[in-house]
């Protein structure tokens, strides 16, 4: 693999909680009819007894001073004292520099009595917790062993001796359900069930359904961690960490066999973080990026893509119009169409891409998380089954969503309550973590496994731009190719930016007892709320760069699938990654903040490390770990459209918007037509005000089809202009476009880009890839001239689309129909439309200068029938791509459709006369050797001969 060396950039950390704790080992034992994981003890991980005694030995007396969550400013880098893992009291906190003011009391709040309290309340509820916690992971699944262990406990005994509403029917309801609602009681939730409006029994047994299915889905899935219980007693650590409290302990290992667990011994870990190394994209004039695409593109019958959608999209505030429900992000309208419907547009021109190149279509198995915010598991699958699943079949789709989770707050642990409904509770998306346990929960591993899947790779929602170029492809092609278990799509970050940073986490861990040392080293994530924690200051690449130190992460990954599966089994920081509670906003009416527990998807490289016992791993073995970075352009990965942009603010922050991610894409669209040898205006003239009130320089947006790889691309477009203002959109794969100059607007649309759609025996309709029912367009020295794009149009949305044209050019292929023009100005309002079957030609007059002669041609009367041109794709040395356009000369048959259509008939009639005669003839031409004049010496117009378009 090519490695490079990015500037360097390291973190050191030592004593405090900025770290990241090594996995434990898990056994396996049988759970519900499949296996729950239980680990043992070892010397990553806290014992069962060290996990009791975390929080106990502590004590309810707050310790004297509490560590505060700080980064101590150390320029470039810095180190903490190596950190003891051991039972122990609180430490006092380090000196802090005078440049960085602590809280007396360190918590999230502006006063320390406010800070105390909290913490107060919630070191009470833990030491509750912990052995409840605890004798519950030891009853290994079993309901009634659950039930008896929850019955024990004091508040719950309290709650059904107090006969309250809830607390009536619970002898009345399922055992499972029961046992579900005494749990929230036990974990501190006795609020949540006296919050009902009735005594009747009967509305009481139906109201809480709602709430028994959140309980049951947070104990599924939280089973690891001691479902309900778990969850409140992870989310309390969590918490509790921030406002000074010790590491947390849910991490730990717990027996549940009666085995003797040893004793825990004392680990001392330092960790370094660095910038990773990886392959760049941009080095070598692009000669790597190209063999690693072309092994991306040889991998893909083997490869799946994995979308996890289940993120609310709170930020974009979008509205169903009819409705006025809230819509999740994936329904966003980006440049013309859903954000989801691009990422399968992208995943489809790769496929088509591997057609050309070997002759077979492969259907990528596509894994799909959900989540029930604002409808988004009900609404992605009714916009597939509208979309009849995208001619790719249901079956090459597998939904699986994910569980909401209670918001817990800061007052010891209590949830949010929501509205006035009985029962209710606030629920948020527990972040994309979840995905691997769920893929492994819900059998989407198996699923894949049995489609012939090795890897996969996964991209969020909100990122249009990952389809571009070689990235996607390349990504897959190092990790599929090197056998790796999680690859990482990385590019610069600028300072301060909300995004997680990628590191290379070196990990020295001493065992006091015998004085082992064990390395480890791992390609890994930090989030942008944790970075203070972990000890990383958002300092420059270089001094008066705007560029951070560290590389962003993107959520662009590449995973290998068996080795994912067992990383999530290993422990529970496989299973639930990256676990953190953001404290940033309050939950309440009230001031109180609060946050939900929630895992991070690209933590699962926290255990798909690689070890070194004794000595540490030499520098130059660093690409050879399970995990790696690939880097490339940020506009060529990344350009998120994930919030709504504020109009209010000034200057205007176009960052994380579909305005700035739009703006990125027409720069993408310039990169690309230089290389075209396309000119074109700068893609953004003036100020971003500028921007925002009159749009781009340019727009150019093309089917990824043609392409995706630019090298592809640049073979079937070339030459010519775009004019200021003006605007291309070529939806269609299949062209060649070589001297085109544009003024204006150009519209090319084929109905069938990629080849026809059939019925299945089932009656779905599922696109079958054939390069000979494609439409097709062939621009030859053509100039197109209208007045274009209406930019100041009202209702004028330029990143959605939704645009008002004053005057445009407009190509419709339908089905196989084609469309060539050579040596020809299109001016003013024109549209073509070319039905199936048919060729439209035009050409210049020979007799009336500036006029343009239609020549039509019936493909099915033409010998060997249609299609008259074909690109062919052949494969070279170092990755290239090397495209042949097969072209055949061929006549028409008449100056306009219903003329061409007579003449077909009037030669069909007659080579059926000949037929009966004994003689045989071939259908005329008006043409010979692909030149020719016009049908009858009539010629027309170029703007009197097309239908008047509408402003659009």
């Amino acid at each position: 693999m090519l490695v490079t060396a990015p500037a360097a950039a390291t973190v050191t950390t030592g004593p405090g909680r900025a770290r990241l704790p090594s996995p434990t080992t898990p056994r396996a034992l049988p759970h519900g009819g499949r296996k729950a994981l239980v680990w043992g003890g070892s010397r990553g991980g806290p014992s069962r007894e060290r996990a009791a005694t975390s929080i106990a030995a502590l004590g309810s007396t707050r310790p004297a001073a509490r560590v505060p969550l700080r980064s101590i400013p150390r320029g470039r880098s810095g180190r903490r004292r190596p950190r003891p893992i051991a039972p122990t009291r609180a430490s006092a906190a380090e000196p802090s520099s005078a440049s960085v003011p602590e809280p007396a009391v360190p918590g999230v709040y502006a006063t320390s009595e406010e800070n105390d309290e909290h913490f107060k309340s919630q070191r009470s509820e833990l030491e509750r917790l912990a052995p409840l916690r605890e004798a519950l992971l030891r009853c290994d699944g079993d309901l009634k062993m659950k039930t008896e262990v929850v019955d024990a406990d004091p508040t719950v005994r309290a709650f059904v001796a107090s006969n309250g509403p809830v607390a009536r029917v619970l002898s009345n309801i399922g055992s499972e359900d029961s046992y579900l609602l005494k749990c929230a009681v036990a974990a501190g939730q006795v609020h949540v069930l006296e919050n009902v409006s009735t005594q009747d029994p009967m509305t009481i047994a139906n109201v809480i359904d709602p709430l028994v299915r959140t309980l049951r889905n947070v104990e599924t899935f939280y089973d690891m961690l001691g479902g309900v219980v778990g969850y409140q007693f992870a989310a309390l650590e969590l918490i509790h960490e921030q406002f000074g409290g010790p590491p947390p302990s849910f991490m730990s290992a717990v027996a549940t066999d009666g085995d003797e667990v040893e004793a825990p011994r004392a680990v001392t870990e330092t960790i370094d973080m660095h910038r990773p190394l990886g392959p760049d994209l941009r080095e070598d004039g692009g000669a790597f990026a190209a063999r690693a695409a072309m092994w991306g593109l040889e991998e893909l019958p083997r490869l799946a893509e994995v979308y996890p959608l289940g993120g609310a999209g709170d930020r974009l505030g979008l509205v169903d119009e009819m409705t006025g429900e809230s819509l999740p992000a994936a329904f966003l309208s980006y440049n013309g169409r859903t954000l989801i419907e691009g990422l399968i547009r992208d995943l489809t021109a790769r496929e088509w891409l591997y057609y050309k190149m070997f002759g077979h279509q492969h259907v990528t198995p596509v894994a799909v998380m959900t989540s029930a915010a604002k409808g988004n598991h009900r609404r992605i699958s009714a916009l597939m089954s509208q979309k009849n699943f995208f001619g790719r079949g249901e079956n090459s789709f597998r939904l699986f969503e994910q569980p909401l989770v209670p918001v817990v707050t800061t007052r010891g642990g209590q949830w949010v309550t929501e509205g006035g409904d009985d029962l209710s509770v606030a629920l948020k998306p527990g972040g994309h973590g979840a995905i691997w346990k769920l893929m492994h929960d819900q059998g989407v591993f198996t699923w894949l496994e049995a489609k012939g899947r090795k890897g996969a790779t996964v991209r969020q929602i909100t990122n249009p731009m990952a389809g571009t170029d070689t990235t996607i492809l390349a990504l897959a092609g190092v990790g599929a190719r090197e056998d790796k278990a999680l690859g990482f799509a990385s590019c610069e970050r600028h300072l301060g930016a909300s995004e997680g940073v990628n590191v290379l986490v070196e990990r020295r861990s001493r065992d006091e007892g015998t004085g082992d040392v064990e390395y480890s080293y791992g390609i890994s994530n930090v989030e942008y709320t944790v970075l203070e924690q972990h000890g990383i200051d958002d300092t420059p690449v270089d001094e008066g760069s705007d560029e951070s130190a560290f590389p962003a992460n993107t959520n662009v990954l590449y995973i290998g699938l068996s080795k994912i599966r067992e990383g999530l089994l290993s422990s529970p920081r496989g299973a639930f990654p990256g676990m953190l509670v953001n404290l940033s906003k309050p939950a309440m009416a009230d001031g109180t903040k609060g946050g939900r527990l929630e895992t991070s998807m690209q933590n699962i490289a926290d255990v798909l490390l690689q070890r070194s016992k004794g000595t540490p791993l030499d520098a130059s073995r660093w690409g050879d770990l399970p995990t790696f970075v690939l880097y490339t352009l940020r506009r060529r990965i990344t350009s998120s459209a994930k919030k709504k942009r504020n109009p209010d603010q000034s200057p205007p922050n176009l960052a994380q918007t579909p305005d700035g991610s739009f703006l990125d894409l027409v720069k993408n669209a310039a990169d690309l037509l230089d290389r075209c040898g396309v000119s074109h205006p700068p893609p953004q003239t003036g100020t971003v005000e500028d921007y925002l009130a009159n749009g781009p320089g340019f727009i150019f947006c093309a089917n990824p089809a043609i392409g995706p790889l630019w090298q592809v691309t640049e073979q079937k477009i070339a030459r010519g202009s775009i004019g200021e203002r003006s605007e291309v959109r070529l939806e269609i794969a299949e062209i060649e476009w070589a001297d085109v100059h544009v003024t204006g607007s150009l519209l090319v649309e084929a109905t069938s880009p990629l080849g026809a759609t059939r019925q299945t025996p089932s009656g779905a309709p599922t696109l079958v890839f054939d390069e000979h029912e494609c439409g097709r367009c062939r621009l030859r020295d053509v100039k197109v001239s209208n007045a274009g794009v209406d930019w100041h149009a009202d209702g004028t949305t330029i990143w959605s689309a939704q645009l008002t044209r004053k005057e445009c050019c407009e190509i419709r292929l339908e089905g196989d129909g084609e469309f060539d023009a050579k040596g020809v100005t299109i001016e003013g309002d024109a549209r073509y439309v070319v039905p199936a079957g048919w060729r439209l030609q035009l050409r210049p007059s020979r007799d009336d200068p500036g006029a343009i002669v239609e020549r039509w041609t019936n493909l099915a009367a033409i010998p060997g029938g249609g299609p008259t041109w074909n690109w062919t794709y052949e494969g070279g040395a170092g990755g290239d791509v090397r495209l042949t356009l097969d072209a055949r000369r061929v006549g028409h048959h008449g100056s306009s459709m219903e003329r061409a259509e007579i003449a077909v008939a009037e030669s069909r009639a007659a080579a059926a006369a000949a037929a009966r005669e004994g003689r045989s003839q071939r259908a005329p031409l008006r043409e010979k050797n692909g030149v020719g004049g016009s049908v009858g010496g009539k010629s027309k117009k170029a703007s009197a001969s097309r239908e008047g378009l509408p402003a659009r």
